[in-house]
């Protein structure tokens, strides 16, 4: 590509460390600016690591998830000076249960890129009507990395009682900003096929509108090290979250059914479980407390 771009990358949240948040933004921005395109992140909190040739735009809004306590959150809207009206909506939506960064996100992103002339907006997963906007001006292409509508599926469906799954349809309530967003946006880009599927039959999605791209692997880093000896019997697995979305379940129940073959079997788990979570109490269900190992 001989054309060189102004691009604005945004992302509701780049966690540094999260997968689909600060890690996708970040190699997904040294890979435009290494081709030589002008690359502006548009984040909200918290914010991802980036290249310093990589100009970052915070987007502050309130951040009510950096703790659960009522009176600390009290305290982060009240000493905000000049409330928008975003920020009342953020506030009392979080009040009540529900997540309502995405649609604050999308507003506030949009009056910063009202500022500024771009060739390209990139917009991961908020999904806005904010974003929406932005489309009728410039070039939009929305990331998906999968629709939401799944987490909702299996978040519910591991819900006990009838006051938990409320709670669970209270959060996810964004996704009827959502579907009415995603049927609407020219160009979405999602890392499967399957996705791709998922996101024609839950969103309404015309497939003609979705491009696959596949996601990588650094296999400069990920690779055999010649000093490094196997272990025997020994599996790493990989958990960004602990959620029965991410799949664990599965790998859990085969080393319950293993073990009996194979006791010195050992499954190392990259990431941190909740305490008491759903992959603690799983674990101690299956009495394969023994054979579990976790880094983080």
């Amino acid at each position: 590509m001989n054309q060189k771009l102004k691009i604005a990358i945004c992302s509701y949240r780049s966690a540094p460390f999260g997968g689909g948040q600060g890690i996708f933004i970040y190699e997904l921005s040294k890979a435009l600016s290494d081709l030589g395109h002008q690359i502006d992140v548009i984040s909200g909190p918290p914010y991802p690591n980036l290249e310093e040739s990589i100009r970052l735009i915070k987007s502050p809004g309130l951040n009510l998830f950096r703790t659960f306590n009522f009176k600390e959150r009290l305290k982060i809207f009240f000493e905000k000076k000049n409330k928008s009206l975003d920020d009342w909506y953020e506030f009392f939506s979080t009040l009540f249960g529900g997540f309502p960064e995405l649609k604050t996100f999308g507003n506030r992103a949009r009056k910063l890129l009202n500022e500024s002339s771009y060739d390209l907006v990139i917009d991961n997963q908020s999904l806005s009507y904010g974003i929406l906007e932005v489309q009728k001006n410039v070039p939009l292409i929305e990331i998906i990395h999968h629709p939401i509508t799944k987490d909702l599926y299996y978040d519910l469906q591991f819900s006990k009682g009838i006051i938990q799954k409320i709670s669970k349809w209270r959060w996810f309530s964004f996704l009827k900003m959502q579907k009415k967003v995603a049927i609407q946006l020219k160009v979405i880009s999602t890392p499967s096929d399957n996705s791709k599927k998922d996101i024609a039959k839950d969103f309404g999605v015309a497939k003609k509108n979705i491009s696959v791209i596949h996601n990588g692997i650094d296999y400069l880093s990920f690779t055999p090290l010649e000093d490094i000896q196997r272990v025997p019997n020994q599996i790493i697995t990989t958990a960004s979250a602990d959620v029965p979305l991410k799949g664990l379940d599965f790998t859990l129940y085969a080393i319950a059914r293993l073990k009996e073959d194979y006791p010195e079997l050992r499954l190392v788990i990259i990431g941190e479980p909740r305490p008491e979570g759903h992959t603690e109490r799983l674990i101690k269900k299956l009495q394969i407390e023994k054979n579990i190992f976790y880094r983080s």
